[in-house]
């Protein structure tokens, strides 16, 4: 007999990147917490390496999203990731 196709909604098949979701380039600015500098990860989640730690109140630019609340910031280019908890509006 044929093998079953996968039902429909099966899991995907681990080791895939989180999907991020595009800003036009450069969207919209964050500016980080003024409380404390704030780290700057390789990658979404708090497992990622931290690459860069901005001064409090830093102007950053968002370039994508990942699920669970990170943003991929930057300036003029992306640099690295943060989450949205240690932004202020």
């Amino acid at each position: 007999a044929p093998a079953a196709a996968p039902a429909a909604g099966a899991a995907a098949p681990p080791a895939i990147p989180p999907v991020v979701v595009p800003s036009a380039a450069g969207g919209r600015q964050v500016t980080t917490s003024q409380a404390h500098p704030v780290n700057i990860r390789s990658a979404p989640g708090g497992g990622g390496a931290v690459v860069r730690v901005v001064p409090r109140a830093s102007a950053l630019r968002v370039f994508g999203e990942a699920p669970g609340g990170w943003l991929e910031v930057g300036e003029s280019q992306p640099f690295g990731w943060v989450h949205a908890s240690v932004l202020d509006r």
